[in-house]
Formats: structure tokens, C-alpha cells, sequence
């Protein structure tokens, strides 16, 4: 049963036949009870008029005033009896027991009994028998009325509490099932929503639904938020990468046409042909330092930073660069991992780019993530620090690369609606970047 819905039905409904089967078996069974306890009281009371109408002759024998008797023991087989059974005589009977006998037994004074017997006819009787000393004598008192009609009276009020319980569960149940699906409304909702997604009208979800669902959907409109961004600077990367291979490509074209290239070109050609190379281990570099992962990942700095040093380790064997690094151990929340490993190494890429031997990285995350790298490098001076973000710009043309690492670093900065400040280290002397990025909430 894969259906939350139908599980809700199945439980609820399965709770509601136990818990008013329950109730309706408690109910006929304290009405049983208060039923007997008014007939022990009436019968109680009928002893007593009795115990009251008993007299006894000079020689002892028992005998019952008829005029105190009531008429309903008179009558035979009425479903009203009674049985006095004295230490000394002959035991008086009920003329409503015709010619039945009762089975008789003793008591001490004081001691009283109930119990449920079978009477004339097989009448369904409840006895009290009650002790008694009355005239220097012991007397047992038995007093028994038939339960039949009122047994069967509880029997049709229990058919008719059975029957309105029915209607009312079946109510239950029908509004049950109401609720249920109001309740399943904003997920239905919430699929349409997403089919809307896929097709492309609507960019995110609304986090209008239930306190239990909104968690995941605030998880998908952050993954979706992460993929738009991912996608903006993948398009820009493209953009990026035709724009420099253009120009080369098309000198390039040319020259391959032309049947009559002087040799004086092929220094030319073999120019352009390396920044094409340039280019094209510029983006392998990018995508190495960006590695691997699902979307939404979250950044681990220790762990990570770690494997992007080892990297430029390797790009940079030859200038042999100490890489100085602090961070947190525990991960960094809500900012994509993929994000953090494009900025920082478009940072560090730079800082070992112009560092002369040493670069430093320190990681904190309070309110925002806070982010500075500098390096022993030379240093920019303040005209040119405000070109630094500019696409394309290169400080130095003399270094390979185009000068689009910075300007990554600046649209990723925008993106998280964060600040970016370029200022000279007052430690190592070289170029010191700082970055602050907002937390997403």
C-alpha cells in the first residue's frame, strides 16, 4: 500500500470501528450494571417487607401477614418471588411460585448474597438472599424477579446504540475522508506545480504549503536557485570561450585559405595556435578545480581545500608555493559546494599565479561566509585594482591566461549578493581579496 492517503483511510477507519466498539460495549455494559442495581435495591426492599411482615405464635411457627404481601406474589408464575426459610418450621413460599421450588440455603444474620439463578419456565432470575434473627429465630430471606423483560430491553437499546453507531461512523468515516483530501490538496498542489516546472512556466515553487512539506520544497527551490546560477556562468564560461577562440579561429581560417602564405606567417600561426592551447588548459584547470559532485552539496573547507591546494601544487610545481590555509572543520550551510570551489579556485589560481613563494587562505562563517586570500606577489597598485573584476582584463600581459578568473569570482560574489574588496596584504605585500557572501535562509 504505497498511498499515504489510502493508509490514512485504512488506519483511521480501523481506529474508529475498535474505539466505538469499545465505547458501545462499555455503554451496555454499565446500563446492564445500573439495571441490576436497581433490581437488587427493589428486591432489597421487598425483603424487608417481609423480614417486617413476619410473625411467629406461641409455639415458634413463622407465619406472613397476607394483606402485606404484595399482590405481584400472589399471582403465579408473575416473575416475582420470594422464599423465607426460618431456623424453626416450615420455609413460607410466594404463591407465584406455584408449585416450584427455589433452592433454598442458609446464611448467618447479616450476611447477604446476589446471584443469578433459573426460575419457573426457565426464567432468567436475579436472586437476593439476605440473613436475618427475628424472634429468637435465624431467618434467610430469598427474594428473586425475572430480568427477562428488561433483558430484552437492553438488547433492543443495544440494536438501536449498534445501529446509530453505524450511521454516525459511516458519517465519520465520509467526513474523515474529506478532511484527508483537503489535507492532500496542497501536494496535489504541489505536482502540479513541478509539472509546471518541467514545462518552463514558473522558475520556483510556492512555499505556501504545510509546515511538514515546506522543508523540501525550501531544499528544491535552493537546488533549483543553485542550478539557475550553475547554468547563468556555464553559459558565460561558453560565451567566454568562444570569444577567445573567435578571433584566433578565424585568422586562422584564413590563413589555411589563402595558397599563398608566405613563410613569414607561420611565426604568426604558431602564435595563435598557443593561445588556442592557452585557452583550452584554462578550462580544463577550471573544471579540474571545480571537481565533482551532485548539486546541492554541501562544502566541507578542511576536506576540500585540502584537494584544491594539492592541485595547484601541481600546476605550479616549478614555483614550489607554501599554501598557508584556516578553516572550519564542519561544512559550510546554504551555499552550493560548486560555487565555493569555482571562487576559491579562481582565487588561489590567481594568488599562485603571481605569488612568489607563499599564499594564504582563511575561512570563517559567522552571519556570512567570510573569505580572504593573498599572496607575497607584487601587488597592484590602486589604478589598477579597479580593473581587476573588468572581463577580460590582464595585469600583466607577459603571464598566460585571459584574465577571466577574477571576473568569475565577481558574478559569483553578485550572485550571493555578497561584497568583494581587492587591497594590498600588510603581511606577505601582495594582493589580498575579500570576499563576504550572504547566507541564503
Amino acid at each position: 500500500m504505497n498511498s499515504l492517503a489510502q493508509r490514512l483511510y485504512v488506519g483511521l477507519g480501523l481506529s474508529l470501528v475498535l474505539l466505538m466498539g469499545l465505547i458501545g460495549w462499555l455503554i451496555y455494559d454499565q446500563n446492564q450494571r445500573l439495571v441490576d442495581d436497581l433490581v437488587v435495591s427493589r428486591l432489597q426492599h421487598d425483603g424487608e417487607g417481609l423480614l417486617a411482615a413476619l410473625r411467629f405464635d406461641t409455639e415458634g411457627k413463622a407465619t406472613l401477614a397476607e394483606v402485606s404481601i404484595s399482590a405481584i406474589y400472589r399471582q403465579p408464575l408473575s416473575g416475582h418471588y420470594f422464599l423465607l426459610v426460618p431456623e424453626n418450621g416450615e420455609p413460607l413460599r410466594s404463591r407465584s411460585l406455584w408449585d416450584v421450588e427455589l433452592n433454598s440455603e442458609k446464611l448467618a444474620p447479616g450476611e447477604q448474597r446476589i446471584r443469578r439463578i433459573a426460575g419457573p419456565g426457565e426464567q432468567p432470575l436475579l436472586l437476593w438472599v439476605g440473613a436475618y434473627r427475628k424472634g429468637q429465630q435465624n431467618i434467610t430471606i430469598m427474594v428473586a424477579e425475572d430480568l427477562s423483560q428488561l433483558q430484552q430491553r437492553l438488547l433492543e437499546n443495544a440494536l438501536l446504540l449498534l445501529t446509530l453507531t453505524v450511521l454516525f461512523l459511516f458519517l465519520i468515516l465520509f467526513i474523515q475522508r474529506h478532511i484527508v483530501r483537503r489535507s492532500f490538496a496542497p501536494l496535489r498542489q504541489l505536482g502540479r506545480e513541478i509539472e509546471q516546472l518541467e514545462r518552463g512556466d514558473i522558475d520556483q515553487l510556492t512555499e505556501a504549503v504545510p509546515l511538514e512539506v515546506r522543508p523540501l520544497v525550501v531544499e528544491v527551490n535552493r537546488l533549483l536557485i543553485v542550478m539557475g546560477r550553475r547554468l547563468d556562468r556555464s553559459r558565460n564560461a561558453l560565451g567566454n570561450l568562444a570569444h577567445a577562440l573567435k578571433g584566433p579561429l578565424n585568422l586562422l581560417t584564413q590563413l589555411a585559405d589563402d595558397k599563398e602564405t608566405p613563410v613569414s606567417l607561420k611565426q604568426e600561426l604558431h602564435q595563435y595556435t598557443a593561445a588556442l592551447q592557452q585557452q583550452i588548459e584554462h578550462e580544463l584547470i577550471r573544471a579540474r578545480l571545480a571537481g565533482s559532485g551532485s548539486a546541492g552539496r554541501r562544502f566541507k573547507p578542511a576536506a576540500e581545500l585540502h584537494a584544491l591546494i594539492m592541485v595547484l601544487q601541481r600546476i605550479y610545481h616549478d614555483k614550489h608555493i607554501v599554501f598557508d590555509y584556516h578553516a572550519p572543520q564542519q561544512s559550510l550551510n546554504n551555499i552550493d559546494r560548486h560555487d565555493l570551489l569555482e571562487l576559491l579556485g579562481n582565487l588561489l589560481d590567481n594568488a599562485a599565479k603571481w605569488a612568489k613563494g607563499r599564499v594564504r587562505c582563511r575561512i570563517a562563517q559567522g552571519e556570512a561566509i567570510y573569505i580572504a586570500v593573498e599572496d607575497d606577489g607584487n601587488g597592484v597598485s590602486e589604478e589598477a585594482i579597479a580593473e581587476l573584476t573588468r572581463r577580460g582584463h590582464r595585469i600583466d600581459e607577459s603571464l598566460p591566461g585571459h584574465g577571466l578568473g577574477l571576473a568569475i569570482v565577481k558574478e559569483i560574489v553578485e550572485l550571493y549578493d555578497g561584497t568583494l574588496q581587492f587591497d594590498r596584504s600588510p603581511e606577505l605585500a601582495g594582493l589580498r581579496v575579500q570576499v563576504s557572501l550572504r547566507l541564503n535562509q
